[in-house]
């Protein structure tokens, strides 16, 4: 035991040691500093590899039968292995590969952005992912309950870690792996954009409010065409291209309007919808369909820096969503000048951003954003590509949604009132989870608050085309949204609840999920909460995590 407790205290000091170059490969890469990044991955290797030889010999393995000391050695070592697993299998690979694919590599030169170092990085990419999703496993069995506290602290700490860094490195294999094919590298590509309008929601964030078609090849990216959505003919596909579980949900309109074909929170349903009305109207061919919205806009405006419009308009990061979303209606009477303007936007943005003058890294950092917000979803017409695009958090809500497994529900929002008021709408979820029945499952309350911040007099004072002045229903100045809220596999319907008392709503099973989804309106200045019940698919506690509809400010606590 003597021997033992003298390896544990040297492996506890290695394993210390570890921890602040850890903490400094991270900083260096963050810093574009590849060799720094490279040093301290080198000397993390060492630490963890020292720690993993003083917790593996024959006594410490011997030691580990020893009843309740024995399973904290046995962690102990299990811990110091997966440590140096990542570090050598998963840390030092990327760090090498940091020096070789630096930020600088995705900066467009001479109109294209060089694929070749892309693809090249795909197996280390790849490789790192398994090693790490291996250990995250791994990590996940030790079991917590016969470990004394600092112990389970460590593998708590350490399983948190690798959680995080799971899904990180698991889209950069995804990256290295689609972006060469999917910007031309094996041949031309050709895909739409919808930029999104949030003053008008939609589950995946807002109603198309232009279009456009790039043409990817050899890294070169160019714009072809760019349209309006008042250029597709209203009504006219069938509601034959829908599938039925969109029907049921959303009813028809998704496959008669070019404007609804993001109310299904399926970006696969979406993207194919928009590539199927843009070759009926447009032709050619479209091997993919990309999301965004105005809030992604300013990103990315934050590292492209201003530009300048057709108009004369200067668009900056800060100024973006306010010009786009609401001054745009007050500032150009006509539908046909609203949306050129916002056509001259998107199409300056996508400018600035394959001019190569934009900072690199701080345009992928701002891409992370986007996408981790689901201001950015994508589709694509390649089966292959599409398997890999559905099992990211960028493949939709619904599929962030999937990932989060028994504890993910989705909150998504559509506009019923059939114009831009959602500039003035705020919105804040919150979720409960209480075990208190015979069965052991619990009962989940996910809340759902909305207000109306509009002026009292909006019906007069907002233009037409922000109110609709009552077309579809919806009193001129107050706001209509359908709140749809889908349950992880195997969850029951609990119910719903407004203000606390019971209200009628519409209750439709997919697969086996549960889709519940009921309406509201607003009046200037109200506020309600609607509260959607549901019973936990197995006993046990569960912590339910929420994805919802991106809106035009970030959601408030409920």
């Amino acid at each position: 035991m003597a021997w033992v407790g003298v390896r544990a205290w040297l492996a506890k000091g290695e394993l210390e040691a570890a921890v602040p170059w850890a903490m400094a490969v991270q900083s260096a890469i963050g810093e574009a500093n590849p060799d720094a990044a490279l040093d301290a991955s080198t000397r993390l290797v060492d630490r963890t590899e020292s720690a993993v030889a003083l917790t593996g010999d024959p006594i410490w393995r011997a030691a580990e039968v020893v009843p309740v000391v024995g399973a904290n050695l046995a962690a102990v070592r299990v811990l110091s292995e997966e440590l140096h697993a990542v570090s050598s299998g998963a840390i030092e690979p990327l760090a090498e590969l940091a020096g070789s694919l630096e930020s600088s590599s995705f900066r467009p030169v001479g109109g294209a952005i060089d694929l070749e170092p892309l693809r090249e990085a795909a197996p280390v990419a790849k490789d790192a992912a398994r090693v790490v999703s291996a250990s995250s496993v791994r990590v996940d069995q030790i079991d917590r309950a016969s470990l004394i506290g600092p112990v389970a602290d460590a593998a708590d700490r350490l399983g948190n870690a690798l959680e995080q860094a799971d899904s990180l490195t698991d889209a950069l294999a995804s990256a290295t792996h689609l972006l060469p094919s999917m910007l031309g590298l094996d041949g031309p590509r050709d895909y739409v954009i919808l930029f999104q309008n949030n003053a008008e929601l939609r589950t995946a964030g807002g109603i198309p409010g232009a279009l456009a078609k790039i043409h990817a090849e050899a890294g070169a990216i160019t714009l072809v065409d760019q349209v309006s959505t008042s250029a597709f003919p209203r009504g006219a596909m069938t509601s034959q291209t829908v599938p039925a579980s969109t029907t049921q949900i959303f009813g028809t309109t998704a496959g008669q309007f070019i404007q609804n074909v993001t109310m299904d929170p399926d970006f696969s349903t979406a993207g194919a919808l928009a590539a199927e009305f843009w070759t009926a109207q447009r032709g050619g061919t479209v091997d993919g369909v990309i999301a965004v919205d105005p809030v992604g806009m300013s990103y990315l405006l934050a590292a492209t820096g201003p530009v300048t419009l057709a108009n004369g308009d200067e668009l900056t990061a800060d100024n973006a969503v306010q010009n786009l979303l609401v001054d745009v209606y007050s500032r150009f009477p006509g539908e046909a000048a609203q949306d050129d303007y916002f056509a001259s936007a998107s199409g300056a943005v996508f400018s600035a951003l394959t001019n190569g003058n934009a900072d690199a890294g701080s345009l992928l950092r701002a891409l992370a954003r986007a996408g981790d917000e689901h201001r950015i979803a994508l589709w694509s017409a390649h089966d292959d590509e599409q398997a890999v695009l559905a099992s990211t958090t960028l493949g939709g809500l619904l599929s962030a949604q999937k990932l989060l497994g028994p504890e993910g529900y989705g909150v998504y929002l559509n506009d019923t009132t059939g114009a831009k008021m959602d500039a003035y709408l705020d919105v804040s979820v919150g979720q409960t989870a209480t075990v208190e029945r015979e069965d052991g499952r619990a009962d989940v309350a996910i809340e759902v608050t909305l207000t109306s911040t509009a002026p009292a007099d909006a019906a007069a004072l907002l233009p037409e085309r922000v109110t609709a002045a009552g077309y579809y229903g919806v009193p001129a100045g107050s706001i209509g949204t359908n709140i749809t809220v889908y349950a992880p596999d195997g969850a029951f319907d609990g119910g719903v609840t407004r203000d606390g008392a019971s209200v009628g709503y519409a209750s439709v099973p997919l697969g086996t999920q549960v889709v519940n989804t009921a309406p509201v309106v607003l009046a200037p200045g109200e506020s309600v909460t609607l509260t959607f019940h549901f019973i936990s698919a197995s006993p046990g506690e569960v912590d339910p995590v929420i994805v919802t509809t991106p809106l035009m400010t970030g959601l408030g606590a409920a």
